[in-house]
Parts: C-alpha cells; sequence; structure tokens
C-alpha cells in the first residue's frame, strides 16, 4: 500500500500545470519599465524532483518618459515587450512537504517589440526574434494532494534587443525581473 506523506505528498512521476500572473521590472536600466506579466506552464516531474517542461510568458512595460527628438513637446514612453516560448528545468526540494521551494532554468524563443531610443534620442519600434534564458527561484505552497498556489520570481536574459546607433548590431537589453503567482495543479 502506498501512503502520501503530507499533503504535497509527491511520490512518483507527477506532471504540473501552472497559471500565474505578475508584474516585470527592470531594475537595471535607466528606463526603469514595469508592466504587467503572464506566464503559463506545463511538465512533467521525476521522483527525485527534477522536472521538465513547456514555459509561456508575456510582459508588456512602460518605462521613462522621453521627448521626441523632432517635436520636444511630444512625450512618450519606453515600452520592453516580449512574448517567450520554450522549456523549463526545474529541481523541486522537499517534495513531501506542504511548502515546496524550486530552482528553475528557462531557454526560450522570444518575440520582442521594443519602443526604445536610439543615439539621438528618437524613440522607435523595433522587431526581434531572438533566443533567451531565465533563472528562477520558487516556492509551491500545497493545499492539498492536487492544488497549490505559486509564487516565483525569475530574471531574465535577452529576452529582447534595441539598437542604440543604426550603424552598430543589436545588443540584449538588461536583465528583466518578474515577479509571478498563481494556482498550480499536480496530477
Amino acid at each position: 500500500m502506498y501512503k502520501r506523506q503530507g499533503p504535497a505528498g509527491a511520490e512518483g512521476w507527477h506532471a504540473y500545470a501552472s497559471l500565474g500572473a505578475g508584474i516585470t521590472l527592470d531594475h537595471f536600466s535607466d528606463w526603469r519599465a514595469k508592466g504587467p506579466a503572464l506566464q503559463a506552464w506545463l511538465g512533467v516531474e521525476t521522483p527525485p524532483g527534477l522536472s521538465l517542461g513547456a514555459v509561456f510568458e508575456t510582459t508588456q512595460t512602460w518605462g521613462q518618459q522621453f521627448a521626441d527628438a523632432q517635436d520636444p513637446s511630444q512625450l512618450s514612453r519606453v515600452q520592453l515587450d516580449y512574448t517567450a516560448v520554450g522549456i523549463e528545468a526545474r529541481l523541486r526540494f522537499f517534495g513531501d512537504k506542504p511548502v515546496t521551494p524550486w530552482l528553475g532554468a528557462r531557454l526560450a524563443k522570444s518575440w520582442a517589440k521594443p519602443f526604445t531610443p536610439n543615439s539621438v534620442g528618437q524613440l522607435r519600434r523595433e522587431d526581434f526574434d531572438v533566443t533567451s534564458m531565465a533563472f528562477r527561484v520558487g516556492l509551491d505552497g500545497w493545499f492539498s494532494d492536487r492544488w497549490g498556489v505559486s509564487l516565483a520570481t525569475s530574471l531574465q536574459f535577452c529576452d529582447l534587443k534595441f539598437t542604440k546607433d543604426p550603424t552598430a548590431d543589436s545588443t540584449c537589453a538588461k536583465p528583466l525581473q518578474s515577479i509571478i503567482a498563481g494556482p498550480v495543479l499536480r496530477f
């Protein structure tokens, strides 16, 4: 007879699904963009607590205001927007406890449409398709064997690029931080 230990008894193989909402923050650049974020994750976990899954993430942020170079009376805000689809590996600790911390790493394809200033201060929309990565730390709290709530934060690298100077190549924006919370289902 197989007996679960505690409300989050995670013995054996499991599938996980989560849907979360939160905020994306730009702490590392002068633009100070922030805005809403959505994330969905579906994965399979092995008995030692290692998961592999698919992740979808999208965010739309607004940042510092800039005067238009051609019309200084016109103000516009920087926008750092992207959508990412990829794979994420997670390592869950204390799977038999009601609270389970985890670490994650994501590799994704990101589609970004940033609205950023060039070297002369003119805001313009660009369109990029890049490979990105993220490192995530999370905590799942379980109400039952199946249902819980997840809270996670991550640093995303190269989800979006921009071109400062038309004669130069595009560069990755500084890392963005997201904070996501939502329900999680184990089945």
